[in-house]
């Protein structure tokens, strides 16, 4: 049988290339495929494009990415002064995330990936989450890479059970997090201080959503603990992939 098609969006850059600097690119950590490929997955990048139907019709399942906040102007807050937004990228996964759950394709979504996924389906977001011992100021990069808090899973969440814990110890790099819960879902993890870590579909939709960054967690005891994410994530999009065979796709 073959690898089920995994798309993973992307994040708008400029970098510095041999034809000049700040050349505009599509980006993505290499993190996030190793692991969906480690699991089984054959993985697809997705820019921003027009096609949103097209695409979501050849894929077995759905990574929404992390990277820069989503516009606050969707969910009726402020933009923040200097920071970089993207709305070719926020229009672009609004549409995957909700073409994805009119379809019941199976999603992962990482940090941003939970906020849009959020806000797409009617909720909003912390614009900044206070200040606390387990949520600090954004720092360097080392320091914010190494960064863990810990949080407590529900007992009853798809999560606990794939992870075979409540308990567990994540990192800790968003500054923003769920503030309304958007209809449809229902929290499944939190920090100490209260903010949503976690959030899953109330119905039987696969549907995973993490406020860290699992893939980041790349430590060899650390990256073995997250990969029973991306297994139940493959493992939903072969299922997808078997009861839907490529010919079908374009008819859904």
């Amino acid at each position: 049988m073959s690898r089920p098609l995994i798309g993973i969006t992307t994040w708008r850059r400029f970098i510095d290339t041999d034809l000049g600097t700040g050349r505009p690119a599509h980006s993505l950590g290499a993190e996030y495929a190793a692991p969906v490929e480690a699991a089984g997955g054959a993985v697809v990048l997705l820019p921003p494009t027009a096609g949103v139907d097209e695409v979501l019709d050849r894929l077995d399942g759905l990574v929404l990415s992390g990277g820069q906040d989503v516009h606050p102007g969707r969910y009726g807050a402020e933009p923040q002064q200097g920071k970089d937004y993207d709305p070719a990228r926020d229009e672009f996964e609004t549409a995957l995330a909700l073409g994805a759950r009119r379809r019941g394709l199976p999603v992962l979504a990482i940090c941003r990936g939970l906020q849009v996924s959020n806000v797409a389906f009617g909720g909003s977001l912390l614009v900044d989450i206070p200040v606390t011992e387990h949520h600090e100021q954004v720092r360097g990069a080392d320091q914010q890479l190494a960064a863990r808090h810990p949080i407590l899973l529900a007992e009853d969440s798809r999560l606990a059970a794939l992870y075979g814990t409540r308990q567990r110890t994540v990192n800790t790099i968003h500054h923003q997090s769920i503030d309304v819960l958007a209809p449809g879902l229902r929290p499944v993890a939190w920090a100490p201080d209260g903010v949503i870590e976690a959030v899953e579909s109330n119905g039987d939709w696969p549907f995973w959503a993490v406020q860290w960054h699992p893939e980041k967690m790349i430590a060899p005891d650390e990256a073995a603990e997250e990969m029973p994410l991306f297994a139940a994530f493959v493992s939903a999009a072969s299922e997808n992939a078997a009861e839907h065979p490529a010919a079908e796709k374009g008819t859904r």
